[in-house]
């Protein structure tokens, strides 16, 4: 009986190792998710500064300047410095139609960034999904560094592209770029990631999101990290 036990337990873990070396870049994918969450675990301890720009047919509607940092449950938390935005028409109709298409474009922008925020790979198994079917090509930078540039397509919604480049000795990202939609209209969003002086921490550094039809252009700069007390 106990031998019976113990060859089926082999077995298991026979079809359980088959299975996972069968998984395509297990190791690289392995290697970004503990990058990432030693990452995440240093950047609860840091509290930032983050600027977003909101523009509109070229001209800027709205600077917001927020201090962000994370509270009880690990939820960031962010405190608003600071908000610019552009004069509304006077007039009741006229300002009551602005008012109206000031509240459109944010609850559109919320969905933008709800559907952004699934191309970081938030979790390990979204990295994991990625990396398996993406092309991966070792580069060489203009300053002669090295990288990891993983490609993939139909990564969240159907005949979209996502490009990340990662440095190869840390395994966190370099930059980014997204080709894709969102209710029928193109969207493209741009990235780039910097790591701290003095510190180990990665962070996204500047991102813009654009989207042409709708006349949108949304541009975020993350900066001022200082470690909490």
């Amino acid at each position: 009986m106990n031998k019976s036990i113990a060859f089926a337990s082999l077995l298991v873990l026979s079809i359980v190792s088959f299975v996972v070396a069968q998984i395509p870049n297990v190791n690289l994918a392995n290697s970004i998710v503990q990058a990432r969450q030693q990452n995440n675990a240093l950047l609860v301890t840091y509290t930032w500064t983050v600027q977003t720009q909101i523009m509109k047919d070229g001209n800027v509607k709205d600077t917001r300047i927020q201090q962000v940092a994370y509270g009880p449950g690990g939820v960031p938390q962010y405190t608003l410095i600071n908000d610019e935005s552009s004069p509304l028409p006077r007039g009741f109709f006229r300002r009551s139609i602005a008012e109206n298409e000031k509240e459109e474009v944010e609850t559109y922008l919320k969905g933008v960034e709800q559907l952004v925020a699934q191309y970081t790979l938030p979790t390990p198994g979204a990295i994991v999904n990625f990396l398996q079917s993406a092309t991966i090509v070792q580069t060489t930078g203009p300053a002669g560094l090295q990288a990891l540039q993983t490609t993939g397509a139909n990564v969240v919604t159907p005949g979209d592209s996502m490009t990340i480049t990662f440095n190869p000795t840390t395994y966190l990202p370099t930059s980014m770029n997204v080709s894709t939609s969102y209710n029928g209209q193109p969207l493209t969003m741009n990235a780039t990631f910097r790591t701290v002086p003095g510190s180990n921490l990665n962070h996204m550094q500047y991102s813009t999101v654009n989207i042409p039809g709708k006349g949108l252009m949304v541009n975020v700069h993350n900066y001022d990290y200082v470690p909490n007390n």
